[in-house]
């Protein structure tokens, strides 16, 4: 049988050497088993602080540490955790030092002090399971009425509770009768004026009741915890939480006492609450982020952000005022304590001269003498705090952020407020720049595309443009339509090479001097040569296009296409057969005399004419094509009779499935389809 007392060691996907060093330094003196990360968690089962002393070192090849040594539960008395790392793996543990101290996990980089980290865990390991047992045979006499018995003497307290490191008391009813040097120096306590005062005496009203309840009624039927932590003023005006827990006891003489036992915890309340304190502001600090950066209206995104920092903070109201493009200032939206939207006229009453002067200085303001109180329940008012943060962003000055509560506003609240404000700023402008942006290319690419298609007797005509991206950026990619003096219809469709507005102006100066061009002649020749000779004169990157010239009056029409180094165009006839024209030309703006061959051909009423851009066939790059031919056989399968904007809308809405987050290029396209006719619905 095993000794429970024997140290455990687990070595888990250790190198071979460093198990030979353990086992020889530490064969002799622990049970040391070879194990794996599925097999070291039943063999660490059990109740921590219970459990055989062990000691689990974990190997560098490990996945996933943390989450192996939190399901442990390691613990000071009982269980120890080494875990060895490289550089390479390091960042595996960074978060272990936020989760236990170093004395119960350690990180190890160097293999040959395996043994020795070993020996301290060890080490630390016995010393606490030593003093923990004490502490239980300490607490097992102090719970034990016939030990009280024999130890209260003529002060009621022994020897034992006497020189005990923590407070005893003794308490008749409610008064004091005896107490320890402990407990005198915790709750500065000095005979004869502490004898037979109440002790709830020594705690402010607010407390009394609940701590003479927790006195008076000791035990587990009372249904509540053995202790609670009160808190009180100390005589110098300091803060102080106790730890109370009380139990009834004889007496020599067989009376009934109440045994009292005070542990100062304000040190550990207050580390504990700063803890709180600043994981709160952590989290609220993550959800503001959050909130600023998701897509979405920035109104909407704004009271997301009040919303969490009312509730976050506990606060009675948080608004943001922001500056228009007049530099007029506007309540934009507030959130209060309550679940539903509040009134915004108490704030345009209360806080706007404050805001105005925040916004004239440009400098945090905080008041808490002078703003309007706030009702409590029982009809009373209590001075409240304000405060208000200017947000700026870039020298920007965007607006202001203010809160409102009845509560004290420590400095670690105001500074999370204050980054909080700079994080709305930031945001706030980014989305004031993102829409001026929108603005400017809207602006911009508005004269690259025609403002309306013409109409064309006997043809339906239909165009689509999507610019990549949420359209920030200005395409190089255009089409236009138009009737030529002649009566010709001119169909173009082309891609500049490039992007932004340098691609815009390349765009205009082709659109409009293709327009100038065919007012005297629609001949393609004629008009190609025309555009390469005004690319070449300001000496601009190349530019691909698709120049059809319908000539509406011979039966068939007549249709005369000429490339410059675009992808084919697709023409299905009658019977759905769709094919590429395999025409080819010069691209325009690189040679001094292009060549582009005309290809004629008659245009049945019932054909379909689809140019595109290289998008639909390159949308990913260069490396992952799409045929033609795909094209092709997914505008034969397209219902034949359909408008030609049912057309192009399903031509888009397929190149974005097929290309999905690869898209990386704009989309053009224009189909010229036989028009419809509508049935008559009417009655005859």
């Amino acid at each position: 049988m095993q000794d429970p007392d024997q140290p455990l060691l687990l070595l888990v996907d250790l190198p071979r050497q460093v198990i030979d060093a353990v086992v020889g330094e530490l064969g002799a003196t622990a049970e040391i088993i070879e194990s794996t990360p599925e097999d070291v968690l039943p063999l660490t089962n059990g109740t921590p602080g219970r459990r055989r002393p062990t000691v689990v070192v974990l190997g560098e090849a490990v996945t996933g540490p943390a989450g192996v040594i939190h399901t442990m539960r390691p613990h000071p008395s009982d269980l120890s955790v080494a875990a060895m790392y490289s550089f390479a793996t390091e960042a595996k543990l960074a978060v272990l030092p936020l989760l236990f101290s170093a004395d119960v996990v350690r990180p190890v980089q160097d293999r040959q002090s395996v043994p020795d980290t070993i020996k301290e865990l060890l080490r630390t390991l016995t010393r606490r399971r030593a003093h923990a047992a004490t502490q239980a045979a300490a607490q097992q006499q102090l719970s034990s009425s016939a030990v009280l018995e024999r130890q209260l003497g003529e002060r009621l307290l022994g020897q034992f509770l006497n020189q005990a490191p923590i407070g005893a008391l003794m308490l008749d009813g409610e008064t004091l009768v005896a107490w320890n040097r402990r407990a005198a120096d915790v709750l500065d306590m000095r005979e004869p004026d502490s004898l037979h005062r109440p002790m709830t005496d020594l705690f402010p009203t607010e407390e009394r009741t609940a701590l003479r309840r927790h006195l008076t009624s000791p035990g587990h039927h009372r249904g509540t915890e053995p202790d609670a932590v009160f808190e009180r003023t100390r005589p110098d005006g300091g803060p102080q939480a106790l730890r109370i827990a009380a139990q009834h006891v004889l007496d020599t003489q067989g009376r009934t006492r109440t045994l009292v036992l005070a542990e100062d915890v304000t040190d550990r309340l207050h580390a504990q609450r700063k803890l709180a304190e600043r994981t709160s502001h952590a989290l609220l600090t993550a959800e503001i982020a959050a909130a600023m950066t998701e897509p979405g209206p920035l109104d909407e995104r704004l009271r997301r952000c009040v919303r969490a920092m009312a509730d976050r903070l506990g606060a009675d109201r948080l608004c943001i005022w922001t500056l228009d493009d007049q530099n007029e200032i506007a309540h934009t939206t507030c959130a209060d304590g309550d679940a539903q939207p509040p009134a915004t006229s108490a704030c345009l009453e209360t806080q706007r001269p404050l805001v105005e002067h925040i916004l004239t200085t440009r400098r945090p303001h905080l008041d808490i003498a002078s703003q309007p109180d706030h009702q409590t329940d029982q009809g009373t008012t209590t001075q409240g705090s304000f405060a208000g943060y200017p947000l700026i962003s870039g020298e920007e000055l965007i607006g202001v952020l203010t809160l409102t509560t009845r509560l004290a506003l420590p400095g670690s609240t105001q500074t999370t407020l204050g980054n909080i404000a700079d994080q709305i700023a930031v945001g706030t402008q980014q989305d004031r720049l993102l829409h001026r942006l929108h603005q400017t290319t809207r602006a911009l690419e508005r004269p690259l595309l025609p403002p309306r298609l013409p109409h064309l007797p006997g043809y339906d005509l239909a165009a689509r443009y999507a610019p990549y991206g949420q359209g920030l950026h200005i395409g190089g990619d255009f089409y236009d339509a138009f009737t030529a003096p002649d009566g010709r219809h001119i169909l173009v469709l082309g891609d500049v090479c490039g992007k932004g507005p340098h691609a815009a102006a390349i765009t205009g100066l082709v659109r409009h001097t293709l327009w100038a061009a065919a007012q005297h002649s629609s001949d393609p020749g004629h008009v190609l040569n025309l555009v390469n000779a005004a690319l070449r004169r300001e000496n601009t990157p190349f530019c691909t296009l698709i120049y059809a010239v319908l000539d509406p009056s011979p039966s068939p029409a007549r249709l005369r296409i000429a490339c410059a180094g675009h992808p084919a165009p697709l023409l299905r006839r009658a019977d759905g057969h769709t094919v590429p024209l395999e025409i080819h030309g010069s691209l325009l703006g690189v040679l001094d005399e292009p060549h582009h061959p005309v290809t004629e051909l008659e245009l049945q009423q019932s054909d379909t004419l689809v140019l595109y851009t290289d998008g639909f066939t390159e949308g990913a790059g260069a490396q992952d094509q799409r045929t033609t031919e795909d094209l092709a056989t997914l505008i034969t399968t397209i219902a034949p009779t359909g408008p030609a904007d049912a057309l192009v809308g399903a031509l888009l809405d397929d190149a974005r499935h097929w290309w999905g987050g690869r898209l990386r290029d704009d989309l053009a396209v224009l189909a010229l389809a036989p028009l419809v006719a509508i049935p008559d619905t009417q009655p005859s």
